[in-house]
């Protein structure tokens, strides 16, 4: 399977990302829609491509 850059697709769709590094493990993001609202909290890479199929970003 071929990994996708979420966040440039999150960011071509109007959405801010905010990276959340930890000092194990990977890192996990805060996303905001375009209209500044929280939408995902502290996600993990699999619950932001999840969230991009929801929204039909991605197939």
């Amino acid at each position: 399977m071929t990994r996708i850059n979420a966040t440039e697709i999150w960011e071509r769709h109007g959405y801010k990302i905010e990276r959340i590094e930890r000092d194990m493990g990977v890192p996990q993001s805060n996303i905001y829609g375009p209209d500044g609202v929280l939408l995902i909290e502290v996600a993990e890479y699999t619950q932001e491509t999840e969230a991009l199929r929801y929204l039909g970003f991605i197939d």
